[in-house]
């Protein structure tokens, strides 16, 4: 549809413009990484996610909709991350080989640094709260 295709067009314009600054602030002449881009693009997914809240709590529905279709449009270019499901059998998998971790900051910042841009933080950080029982 017409719509669609605009939101698109219109995301696709500010994921542009989010990776030309990122790399207009890195060093001169050096192309962005695939790392970068990556972080760039989940920045702006990561800003959508928040409007969301935003917009849940003064009750803009038809915000979301249109905010819930420029994450899926700048997903379609991220590698897929884990399901909250897989991501708690990680973090469940690990506890049981490490039982003396027992703060949530310890727990998230290990898997994280196995699983790196598999699991999303927000997510990752509440699966390890409710793993750890708080």
């Amino acid at each position: 549809t017409k719509n669609r295709d605009q939101i698109r067009l219109e995301c696709l314009r500010l994921a542009k413009a989010a990776l030309l600054l990122k790399e207009k602030a890195g060093p001169k002449d050096v192309e962005l990484s695939d790392a970068d881009a990556i972080a760039a693009l989940r920045g702006e997914v990561k800003k959508r996610r928040d409007s969301i809240e935003t917009f849940q709590q003064i009750g803009k529905t038809d915000e979301i909709v249109k905010v819930n279709a420029e994450i899926a449009v700048l997903e379609e270019f991220l590698p897929k991350q884990l399901s909250e499901a897989d991501l708690e059998a990680k973090v469940r998998a690990y506890l049981a080989e490490h039982p003396e971790v027992n703060h949530a900051g310890k727990l998230t910042g290990a898997i994280k640094k196995e699983l790196g841009d598999l699991a999303d933080g927000k997510m990752l950080a509440d699966v390890a709260k409710r793993a750890l029982g708080g």
